[in-house]
């Protein structure tokens, strides 16, 4: 599993940071171009925004992968590490069960029903562009089974230590 983690990890941040590079690049040739050149180009703004869905939805799967996600802990922090393991383990069924019916099968419907629209400047079909919602489902499903299947180990393993695992994966 840690394999499996280390190489998804690597993959996933490699993706979004060359996406955040390629961002900044197109960004400041629209600047260019706009002020510089005198002739804005119509295809960076539209370019950019659909990057900034794709690197959302994959950060978000990113972060989910390596527990980093926001989370309140006002409540959990006050049980017992052996509640607390459990708690976590519901949260992963959650962040699972959020994957499956919002991303996955609400984001094919979208692609489904928007794959017809044709974006203005690039020329792309916009099913094109939602395909970040499945493909990021599909990655926070890999990433929770891969944390149940930590923290069962944790609770299987560290039982009578009443440690509480924390995910230091890199």
């Amino acid at each position: 599993m840690d394999i499996l983690r280390k190489t998804l990890n690597k993959i996933l941040g490699s993706i979004c940071s060359l996406l955040l590079a390629a961002m900044v690049c197109v960004a400041c040739w629209q600047v260019i171009s706009r002020y510089i050149v005198g002739v804005p180009s119509t295809a960076t703004e539209e370019l950019l925004r659909f990057s900034l869905v794709w690197l959302s939805m994959l950060g978000m799967a990113y972060v989910a992968g390596k527990n980093q996600h926001i989370s309140l802990t006002i409540l959990v922090d006050k049980v017992s590490p052996a509640v607390r393991r459990w708690w976590m383990i519901v949260l992963q069924l959650t962040f699972a069960a959020f994957s499956i019916w919002v991303l996955i099968i609400g984001g094919l419907k979208i692609s489904a029903i928007s794959m017809l629209q044709i974006s203005p400047a690039l020329g792309i079909p916009m099913g094109q562009i939602y395909y970040a919602l499945p493909v990021a489902g599909v990655l926070i499903i890999l990433y929770s089974v891969m944390n149940i299947v930590d923290l069962l180990k944790a609770t299987s393993t560290r039982a009578d230590t009443g440690t509480v695992m924390e995910n230091q994966h890199d």
